[in-house]
């Protein structure tokens, strides 16, 4: 039988654990109450060799898209680039807990990628057309080649073998970098967009992306 001073202790035991969940909680709300919240992109002006990106975007709830990079390689394909949680992206785990723990707290990554030729790429748009979001825009060509060799050489960088889904129709390779709710696959897609001198402006959390 437990004595008042016994369930004191145990009160006091769970004192941190409950605080953790309360904060979490709220975290998890702000993220809600913020995601319908755009961000805006700003294409470069003026260019000399202009060349065609797209931002793919593939709906994971109502109020959050996940976001990859479409990049022409030079060579007549194309190549996507994509960013995520382990366990929720690469493992098909897509319940609320693997929601919520892949943007409360820091979870293994994976970085995909795949080719397309024109053909393909075409198959491509029309799948992710369906409830999601497609934006193209013209960048500097330079700019598209330094981002591939960049990308390409962090894909490699695992030096393991890529692990294909079926899913998502991407092969996909661990990342050094942990994902989170402050580093998903829509804040590295921003930063990609930066780099091909792009400004973005907004919320980039909920990837509702928008052109100006």
């Amino acid at each position: 039988m437990s004595t008042p001073k016994s369930l004191k202790n145990r009160v006091l035991r769970m004192k941190p654990l409950i605080a953790g969940f309360i904060v979490l909680g709220g975290l998890f709300l702000s993220l809600t109450l913020l995601a319908p919240i755009s961000a805006r992109i700003t294409p470069p002006t003026p260019l000399n060799d202009p060349v065609t990106v797209w931002v793919i975007g593939y709906p994971v709830t109502p109020l959050f898209y996940h976001n990859s990079l479409m990049l022409p390689n030079g060579s007549g394909q194309w190549r996507e680039y994509s960013f995520g949680d382990r366990a929720v992206y690469a493992q098909n785990q897509g319940r609320l807990i693997n929601l919520a723990q892949a943007v409360l707290y820091p979870t293994p990554a994976v970085f995909g990628r795949q080719t397309f030729d024109s053909t393909q790429w075409q198959h491509r748009q029309r799948r992710s057309g369906d409830g999601g979001q497609q934006l193209s825009l013209q960048v500097e060509r330079s700019r598209v080649m330094e981002l591939l060799d960049q990308l390409d050489q962090r894909y490699h960088a695992a030096e393991v073998r890529p692990e294909y889904n079926p899913k998502v129709d991407l092969y996909f390779v661990p990342d050094e970098q942990y994902y989170a709710g402050w580093q998903t696959c829509n804040h590295l897609v921003a930063r990609w967009l930066r780099q091909l001198d792009c400004q973005i402006r907004g919320w980039v959390f909920s990837g509702q992306f928008k052109l100006n």
